[in-house]
């Protein structure tokens, strides 16, 4: 990095204390320009963005991860050469065919939101997903995705939005995994390699290994990716998060708490035109229990453990005929997972509670 000279102070520069959104319907039919959507669809959107604004906003400066003097935003200059009209620019139209913000971000262009029109049309736009992009972005693609899509759900769980329209995060991970692997679940879930998917970096796709030849991914370079895959990417990692920071029936112990996820998401902060998705070892720095700290590794096992026990354990649904109950956790070389004592120990402790 080139040092050029000294920066001037803040008391040097006039800043705008309150957030602007300038909105944008322009669509184009041909060399024809006309408004994607109607003036009431306009406003009823600008209207849901405002109130899910308010309520996201609220909900991450509750989680207490920043000081109080930090701000999830920083003010906009009002004097000199320079001087942004808004915060977030938003962009409604039919040429897009998925909403994005936190890719603009990673490019410099923080609060460039682009939202398809048919979603806007259909109030199945995910609007608190992008807002979490632009408020509170990161590095790391899995964590980034993993709590836009959580906060998403769980701040509305009623607006059917990508990827699981409505339905539980883990619903979409069991419906994937049961529709492609009806024999061998419990391998399916095991063998998933979420290593992988913690080594995926912003701007970059998110990708997973399940087993030892098969690649699950979805990339920004493919126009055309595997949609079933990738909203089973983006909802195993709202799962995850989930699982991070409601820590289900206590299985995480200590461990497991929202002030020790935000140590851990403030590790990786998203910085523009440069790849970091963490070191590794970050994790143990930030989730520990007394004198056990927890790899990434073994959260991955106690995720994988929760998620058998609602997937294939005795109590698990059984909507479907040919699903089976009581499926046990895969022994097989070279993990060994039921002879796990972090697997065993909360395995007995889930099949404990009912």
């Amino acid at each position: 990095m080139l040092t050029l000279g000294k920066a001037c102070t803040c008391n040097e520069f006039k800043f705008d204390r309150e957030l602007r959104a300038r909105f944008e319907f322009g669509g184009r039919f041909g060399q024809d320009s006309f408004c994607c959507v109607s003036h009431d669809q306009q406003q009823q959107f600008q209207d849901d963005f405002k109130s899910q604004f308010e309520i996201v906003q609220k909900r991450l400066s509750a989680y207490g991860w920043l000081s109080p003097s930090d701000a999830l935003l920083p003010p906009r200059v009002s004097a000199g050469p320079y001087q942004p009209g808004a915060d977030f620019n938003v962009f409604v139209s039919e040429a897009y065919d998925r909403s994005i913000a936190l890719v603009p971000a990673w490019l410099g262009k923080r609060g460039w939101m682009e939202f398809p029109a048919h979603r806007v049309v259909a109030a199945e736009a995910s609007i608190a997903h992008e807002i979490v992009h632009v408020l509170f972005p990161n590095g790391n693609r899995m964590l980034a995705e993993g709590l836009a899509v959580y906060l998403q759900h769980k701040l509305f769980p009623e607006i059917p939005v990508y990827p699981n329209f409505g339905d539980e995060l883990e619903a979409l991970v069991a419906e994937f995994i049961f529709t492609n692997y009806p024999k061998r679940t419990p391998y399916a879930l095991w063998n998933m390699d979420m290593e992988v998917l913690e080594r995926s970096s912003t701007p970059d796709g998110l990708s997973m290994r399940i087993g030892r030849d098969i690649l699950v991914a979805a990339t920004n370079g493919d126009p055309n990716p595997a949609i079933e895959a990738e909203k089973f990417l983006y909802a195993v990692a709202g799962s995850f998060v989930k699982f991070l920071l409601e820590n289900p029936y206590g299985i995480g112990g200590a461990a497991l708490t929202e002030s020790n996820f935000g140590k851990l998401y403030l590790k990786t902060p998203l910085q523009p035109l440069n790849r970091n998705a963490g070191d590794p070892k970050r994790w143990e720095d930030c989730y520990k229990d007394g004198t056990k700290a927890y790899s990434f590794k073994e959260l991955t096992l106690l995720w994988k453990t929760y998620m058998h026990f609602t997937l294939c354990g005795k109590f698990a649904p059984n909507p479907d005929k040919g699903r089976q109950r009581g499926l046990p956790i895969p022994n097989t070389p070279p993990e060994k997972y039921n002879d796990n004592p972090l697997v065993k120990t909360a395995y007995a402790k889930l099949n404990a509670i009912r």
